[in-house]
């Protein structure tokens, strides 16, 4: 019997390191056949990335470069608003991406349409882009810039000249003005002298009347004084007689008040004793109406699940408890096969036989913890994994075939597949298969511009509930089946926040997968919906209507292909072309594929997603298919292994 490996590898990320490169000049010229747009380099040396990108909708072609500089900085220019060729350009520094962008944006006309122009290296250092053939003028971004700073001079030398010819005039003007504003000066001085006289002979004529009617006034104020004081007197004996009516009233309806208080007292008393009386009675009902609500578990107290695999080979069975089991608390198994763990729980349960495992007779709990009984001569390999307890042993059974059991509170599953086909088809008589012409080795020197990345995931669960929030117990909007259309938002942990249509909501991340992370058997299927919906679905594409974000692919410029290892290919890694997939451990949070050799069924291998294999990684496990991503000779491609199906074979 061999031992488990676990396979616990970690993604390197290579990067290289290089100077920024800077543009002297841009040049646009047209021959015989074509027109060449051309960028002159500083150097021939650290040459950056590019991308070119045609928007048919604004008319624009965009020329991109990675970590490039240009001493113009960014402008925008009238080239030819006429042409059909090239009209206007900008240049723009685009920040927004780790790598800054260097973007050249022409407007263009009829003549250009399309992003796939030929590309070329010219001296070693000057990158030329050949367009269209069109009848447009040759320029140069130099000669341009010079031009405007001239066209930019003439006109301050213009405006000079105009600002001088306006203070001259406007100093005549003021000289003008001083003069009939002195004139009319005099002439308002007069005017208001006379005016000055004649109020002062009204304002004598005023006092002499204000005084008379001041003596009139006094008069009349102090025969009114004299009549307010005697009201005044009158109101105050009023008032006095009234308050002390009142007194009394008020005295009257304190002491009913008092009495009427005293009497609420006692009745709000006698109340509450009877609505405490009252609460107990339901407290007590409602305790012993949730005790007999109580749903009765499929396993016993404490235990969380157990999982059994069986199948090529090997047979594994797991155990998690309410509390984390450690490598520490194990102890056995003793001459009677009896493995002991000493982990809080329950000081003494039932007996819960594993009438399924090879491995496990029974297990129960006492005082020290949890007691499980071995099979018959049976010695398992121990190994502790995220809290939980496994058990492996290497299974020679006849039958070929894979099955999985899986015992949670809330009842127990079974999956059988039996009789898989024994003839599997290899990789290498797949490819013979291609066309030769879709065999391509791609040049580590070429370059690839941005390239569209759906936001949008497909569910690949049979069903899944769309919930309101992040959470396994939420609220369930509505439930989701195979092939729905969801727009993603953002990752929340174990959760996508995804829009269904006008609902905004959350759905585990394990039910859905994006478009390029499909398994084969998952494509197919989508192609067979979409058939059957009358669309024109292709099985290795999902097309989508909603927005996409874009992403930089990399351009190596004939540097090193960073996916490939340093020290070679064959050092070390998983060759999944000597493997089979025979299970899936399927967990909310990291999932676990079961790999088995195919010519020796004893030694197997656990993989998670991100694990290292031989020239890739681990991209994706569902709870069907394990797909990965494969880096050979700088060319990247997707490889899918799936379960069992129902009549033994494994689709790839």
């Amino acid at each position: 019997m061999r031992k488990l490996m676990l396979l616990l590898s970690f993604v390197s990320a290579f990067a290289t390191i290089a100077v920024g490169a800077e543009i002297k000049n841009v040049e646009y010229s047209c021959g015989a056949k074509d027109c060449s747009l051309i960028f002159q380099f500083a150097s021939a040396k650290n040459l950056p990335d590019f991308f070119q990108k045609y928007d048919a909708a604004s008319h624009k072609l965009t020329i991109g470069f990675s970590d490039t500089k240009i001493s113009a900085g960014d402008l925008a220019l009238d080239v030819n608003t006429s042409s059909k060729g090239i009209q206007k350009m900008r240049i723009v520094t685009d920040r927004s991406f780790k790598v800054p962008l260097l973007n050249f944006e022409f407007t263009v006309g009829a003549d250009i349409h399309s992003d796939k122009n030929p590309v070329s290296l010219s001296k070693g250092k000057n990158f030329v882009i050949a367009l269209p053939k069109s009848k447009a003028s040759a320029w140069s971004l130099k000669k341009m810039i010079a031009q405007a700073e001239k066209a930019a001079k003439d006109s301050a030398a213009a405006n000079a000249k105009l600002a001088e010819k306006a203070k001259a005039d406007s100093l005549a003007q003021a000289k003008k003005l001083a003069a009939k504003s002195k004139a009319d000066s005099v002439k308002l001085a007069k005017e208001n002298a006379e005016k000055l006289k004649k109020a002062k002979v009204d304002s004598i004529a005023a006092a002499k009347k204000a005084k008379a009617d001041s003596v009139k006034l006094a008069k009349e104020n102090a025969a009114k004084a004299k009549k307010a004081k005697a009201d005044s007197i009158a109101a105050a004996k009023k008032a006095k007689a009234d308050s002390v009516k009142l007194a009394k009233e008020n005295a009257e309806k304190a002491k009913k008040a008092k009495a009427d208080s005293i009497a609420a007292a006692k009745k709000f008393k006698a109340d509450s004793i009877a609505a405490a009386k009252q609460a107990r009675l339901d407290s007590i009902r409602e305790v012993k109406e949730q005790a007999n609500k109580k749903v009765v578990s499929a396993l016993i107290e404490g235990i969380r699940e157990m999982t059994g695999i069986q199948g090529e080979g090997i047979e594994q069975f797991r155990i998690a408890t309410a509390s984390e089991i450690k490598l520490s608390m194990v102890k056995g198994p003793d001459k009677s096969s009896l493995l002991y763990v000493a982990v809080p729980g329950p000081k003494k349960t039932p007996m819960f036989n594993v009438a399924a495992s090879n491995i496990v007779k029974s297990v129960t709990w006492m005082s020290t913890g949890l007691r499980i009984q071995l099979q018959k001569n049976v010695h398992p390999m121990i190994l502790v994994y995220k809290g939980s307890l496994i058990l492996q042993i290497a299974n020679n059974g006849k039958n070929s075939g894979f099955v999985c059991y899986m015992a949670k509170p809330e009842g127990v599953y079974v999956r059988k597949w039996v009789n898989p086909s024994e003839n599997a088809e290899t990789f290498a008589e797949f490819s013979k298969g291609m066309d030769k012409d879709k065999k391509k080795i791609v040049s580590v020197a070429q370059s690839f511009g941005l390239r569209p990345v759906s936001r949008n995931l497909i569910v690949v669960a049979e069903t899944t509930p769309f919930l309101a929030s992040p959470q396994e117990n939420a609220q369930v909007l509505e439930s989701l089946n195979f092939g729905d259309h969801l727009e993603d938002i953002e990752l929340d942990g174990l959760y996508h926040k995804v829009r269904l249509g006008a609902k905004v909501g959350y759905v585990n991340r394990r039910a859905v997968s994006f478009p390029d992370e499909l398994s084969a058997v998952q494509a197919e299927r989508l192609k067979q919906i979409a058939m059957e919906q009358g669309s024109g679905l292709d099985s290795n594409s999902v097309r989508f209507e909603h927005p996409i974000e874009e992403r930089v692919s990399y351009s190596s410029f004939g540097r090193r292909d960073p996916f490939v290892e340093i020290k070679g290919l064959m050092d070390e890694g998983i060759n999944i072309d000597q493997v089979e997939l025979v299970g899936i451990i399927w967990e909310s949070d990291i999932p676990l594929a079961i790999l088995v050799d195919s010519k020796n069924p004893n030694v197997s291998y656990t993989v998670k997603e991100g694990d290292r294999i031989l020239n890739g990684k681990v991209l994706k496990i569902t709870q069907t298919d394990v797909l990965f991503l494969l880096q050979e000779f700088g060319v990247s491609r997707r490889y899918s292994m799936s379960l069992p199906d129902q009549n033994g074979s494994n689709a790839k």
